[in-house]
């Protein structure tokens, strides 16, 4: 208990996310599920409903999924398939209650995740941030290459302000479908695909 009280106090736990092992963040992420400081619940139906209109009952890529209940929403909405990754074992545990016929988990990590699948969404849900911002392009664009031809991308941002910076770097490389607040919510959502072209807020990317 009191390793698990150490690797997830703000401090530390920032600086092993930051310059940790992969086997030494994967036991501090464990740490934070284990502690408690992880248990979330949806607190709108606004993220799974955009995940619907943008999957139309397609394939669903969540990296780093957490405890993902996002998927008791879409999996009765109906959806061909979903995968969740995530680089902490206890953080699959919680999640493999959704599992099933049509949704999967493993334990990766995401920046050297490989897939022979195609996908329709690929979610980053408060996760993104966890990858250096100097290494989140390269890996949105090999990610990219996992997504089918009119695929997208969505990233929430619960500190907009703090995370400023991997917006303004979206914007500047990608093609941005949506970038606005949720609902009665500073949460941000930005969803995008690949390609560098004017931002369209109306179009819900299922041409």
């Amino acid at each position: 208990m009191f390793l698990n009280l150490l690797l997830s106090s703000p401090g530390i736990h920032y600086v092993i996310r930051r310059f940790g092992s992969v086997k030494l963040r994967s036991r501090a992420f464990d740490a934070k599920y284990e502690c408690g400081d992880w248990s979330f619940q949806n607190d709108t139906n606004e993220l799974p409903e955009l995940i619907q209109r943008y999957l139309n009952k397609g394939d669903l890529l969540i990296m780093g999924c957490g405890s993902t209940p996002v998927l008791a929403d879409l999996e009765a909405a109906g959806l061909n398939s979903a995968l969740g990754i995530d680089l902490s074992p206890e953080a699959i545990r919680l999640a493999n209650r959704f599992a099933s016929e049509r949704i999967s988990f493993q334990v990766s990590d995401m920046e050297t995740f490989e897939s022979s699948s195609a996908y329709d969404v690929i979610l980053f849900s408060e996760s993104l941030y966890y990858i250096p911002l100097s290494r989140q392009v390269q890996l949105l664009q090999r990610l990219a290459g996992f997504l089918k031809a009119n695929g997208v991308f969505i990233v929430t941002l619960a500190q907009p302000g703090r995370y400023r910076a991997i917006l303004e770097l979206i914007r500047t490389n990608y093609l941005v479908l949506e970038d606005r607040s949720f609902s009665g919510s500073v949460r941000h959502l930005i969803i995008f695909r690949a390609g560098k072209g004017q931002s369209d807020s109306s179009n819900p990317g299922l041409t």
